[in-house]
């Protein structure tokens, strides 16, 4: 960006703190006795979908991929196991690199909002624990959708969409952003594949972002 923007939007899982991968194969994990396909088609919607919902997810691998009701009650069950799988990950796993000195550098800067595919008290509850709420104008988790989330955001802080930045390792995050005309920073580690369009600045750290952003 040719100058410093007003405004962060960032995901977590995959931006702020390295957990995206352990919350991808506990999708897996869940569908532990199912056959090793649709497992495999599991994944793959996991990764090109990660900012969506859990809840979300779970409804359409029941009814897309094995063919089943995927009710409210066995949604549940699904999004229960799931919490219990990647919980105390979560609060245990490391930081992407660079970010926790991107963040003290930046929220004194810029304003930072983190939105997320984590349910909204799930979420809260690991943003304060983790010691990361100072930095955070807002914290949005599910079930508000990453467009909606932007959007609320833009409009509340009387933000201009192409002053303001979104931060993702997913396409739902690039989708949300190009609809609303924000700019979009993708973050793909050098283990997994880059999952953004050409012509996407992508980073595999937030190391090179207070350069790329102008914040010093």
């Amino acid at each position: 960006m040719r100058e410093t923007p007003a405004a962060l939007l960032m995901d977590f899982d995959g931006v702020v703190l390295d957990s995206m991968e352990l919350k991808t194969q506990a999708f897996a994990t869940v569908y532990d006795d199912e056959p090793r396909a649709r497992r495999d088609e599991v994944l793959a919607y996991q990764r090109l979908h990660g900012g969506v919902s859990r809840r979300a997810k779970f409804a359409y691998f029941e009814q897309a991929l094995f063919g089943r009701a995927g009710d409210v009650e066995a949604v549940e069950r699904l999004a229960a196991r799931y919490r219990e799988l990647v919980y105390d990950q979560v609060l245990q796993c490391a930081f992407v690199p660079g970010a926790p000195e991107f963040l003290e550098l930046a929220h004194e800067r810029v304003e930072l909002h983190v939105i997320s595919g984590t349910p909204q008290e799930e979420l809260a509850d690991i943003v304060e624990r983790r010691g990361l709420r100072r930095y955070f104008r807002s914290v949005v988790g599910a079930p508000t959708t990453k467009r909606d989330a932007f959007a609320a955001i833009l409009a509340g802080r009387g933000l201009d969409a192409a002053r303001t930045a979104a931060i993702g390792d997913a396409m739902t995050e690039y989708w949300a952003a190009e609809a609303l005309g924000i700019p979009f920073i993708g973050v793909a580690p050098a283990y997994t594949e880059n999952p953004f369009p050409p012509g996407v600045p992508v980073l595999d750290s937030l190391s090179p972002l207070p350069d790329l952003l102008a914040l010093r």
